[in-house]
């Protein structure tokens, strides 16, 4: 989309203030009484929309009425409410936001029954940005992957890895409503996604009017089905794989594609599910492939069991002494297993060397050193390999910031030995992580946030906006949800695209990745000198 198809005079809102029209009326005479006595009237208001009247305050000649903004074709609804109501949800907030928006404002307000019906007119046109959202999106994963496999045909079903997530509204497993999201690997972009709800606004109230028991309830049900908003009878921590199997299931008729590969976090219910179903038949197996980041964590949480589990048995691992598993510890050792990972793959022994490695680098000392894993050369991360190749005297051990005694090293091995096998190593070999799952989802409840109780129809337009602004955009979003796009909707547009690039771009760089890492670290001693400062009886 270019400038050039920017509308930069019509459908554009301003405030202005009612005392401001006089002045701008004070030099018209009237064609009837010539006085300069022209003013606008108000009358009802629709929501944000008011009838305006010019008229003459004199000989009180009436030159005609108009709204405040134009109606929609062909629902007959005014713009300008319909947009508010867009921009509110935009933001996260709904209608009690808005109330409070117009109070402060001074200026009428739609009610409640009025924001319903725009939001439904609102996922109605969802549905239609969403579909031609989605075609755009499929189409590009489906040339980039044609491009990097040429021996595929134009027309073939391909073949492609994804990374699946669910999200769900409210934390814990109560949430009525869950979300399934299929994102591609080689491009990042959302191919498919899905919301199930285990509840309908609608059901409840006529339940509750009628009565759940009664014959009428029934009839109203059998003529609501299609409508209804409850798509989902399970528990809310199935929903995730039940959301991955309608996703599979019908990636060949929406997509032509077939998720074969797919990256997941360690629940493995979701893989083993979509497996037992056989949704590509017996021939095909769907191959599970480990989150870095998720897998890094799970030697964390290991790591902090293994202290509780034998401080229980009288055996201090953490503490203050040189060499003890603290939490500071723990997290430089996670973070150094991931970076062994991601720094050798595909190959496996690398890679388990490589985290063996770091493990015994630690427990080094001056009187037994321990590098013989550590990579050789001027380049090695190791200080003391690196002081050889130069043909230096290495510095001493007592510098290194991180370290562990033979004690702990251990009590923790077995945790790295089931940690570094070849099952799990060998799920990690793409080096991939979920960091656009987990990004979509934040984008996602920035839109709907999760301690507001919503209906369904607000969480389908949160997530199709916020996948679309991922996927093309904020400008070409704004192609799909308008018909008539105005400059300074455009140049914000523009202007947000911009920016989300250079961040993107920034934030791939080796440099701002260092610098984050420094904050973090200073971030953390931070908290723990707060943390030291704990309170005793009779202290202050």
């Amino acid at each position: 989309m270019s400038a050039s198809d920017v509308n930069s005079e019509s459908n554009e809102y301003h405030f202005i203030n009612s005392s401001m029209w006089t002045s701008l009326l004070q030099n018209v005479p009237c064609s009837d009484c010539n006085q300069f006595s022209l003013n606008i009237l108000t009358h009802n208001s629709y929501g944000f929309s008011t009838k305006l009247e010019l008229v003459c305050e004199k000989c009180k000649k009436s030159y005609g009425h108009a709204f405040t903004s134009q109606r929609e074709k062909p629902c007959r609804k005014f713009d300008i409410n319909t947009k508010l109501t867009s921009a509110f949800l935009a933001i996260g907030r709904g209608h009690a936001a808005l109330e409070t928006f117009s109070a402060i404002l001074g200026t009428p307000c739609m009610d409640r029954k009025t924001f319903s019906k725009c939001l439904e007119n609102l996922c109605n046109k969802n549905e239609n940005a969403k579909v031609e959202m989605l075609r755009i999106s499929r189409e590009h994963v489906r040339q980039t992957n044609l491009y990097s496999h040429p021996d595929l045909g134009q027309n073939n079903i391909i073949d492609i890895t994804v990374s699946y997530d669910g999200t769900w509204h409210k934390r814990g497993h109560t949430s009525l409503y869950g979300i399934g999201i299929v994102i591609d690997i080689m491009t990042s972009l959302v191919v498919d996604f899905v919301v199930l709800s285990k509840y309908c606004h609608e059901c409840s109230m006529a339940a509750k009017d009628m009565g759940e028991a009664s014959p009428e309830f029934q009839i109203w049900k059998s003529g609501h089905s299609e409508k209804c908003q409850k798509n989902f009878d399970g528990s809310s921590g199935s929903m995730e794989m039940h959301a991955a199997y309608i996703l599979w299931n019908r990636s060949i008729s929406d997509c032509a594609m077939r998720y074969t590969t797919v990256l997941c976090d360690g629940d493995a219910k979701t893989h083993q599910h979509l497996n037992e179903k056989k949704v590509y038949g017996d021939d095909v197996v769907i191959v599970k492939e480990e989150c870095v980041n998720h897998v890094a964590k799970r030697l964390g949480t290991a790591l902090r069991n293994k202290v509780k589990e034998w401080r229980s048995k009288g055996v201090t691992l953490g503490g203050r002494k040189q060499g003890s598993l603290t939490d500071a510890t723990i997290t430089k050792l996670q973070n150094f297993y991931r970076k062994a990972i991601v720094d050798n793959v595909p190959e496996v022994e690398k890679m388990k060397a490589s985290i063996f490695a770091t493990l015994f680098h630690c427990m080094s000392t001056d009187a037994k050193p321990m590098h013989s894993k550590c990579p050789d050369g001027k380049l090695s991360w190791c200080f003391y390999n690196r002081a050889k190749a130069d043909n230096k005297v290495p510095g001493s051990h007592k510098s290194m910031k991180t370290k562990l005694s033979e004690e702990v090293v251990a009590k923790i091995m077995p945790v790295y030995q089931r940690l570094a096998s070849n099952e799990i190593l060998l799920r990690c070999v793409s080096g991939k992580t979920q960091n656009a799952n987990e990004s979509l989802h934040s984008c996602i409840w920035r839109k709907c946030p999760k301690d507001v109780f919503v209906s369904k129809k607000r969480i389908d337009v949160a997530v199709t906006a916020a996948v679309s602004e991922v996927n093309i955009g904020y400008v070409e979003t704004l192609k799909l949800n308008n018909t008539e796009i105005v400059d300074a909707a455009f140049k914000i547009a523009h202007r947000r695209d911009n920016r989300r690039l250079s961040q993107r771009k920034r934030k791939a760089s080796k440099q701002y990745k260092k610098e984050k890492k420094i904050q973090t670290y200073k971030k953390n001693d931070k908290n723990r000198e707060k943390n030291d400062l704990s309170y005793e009886a009779g202290k202050f």
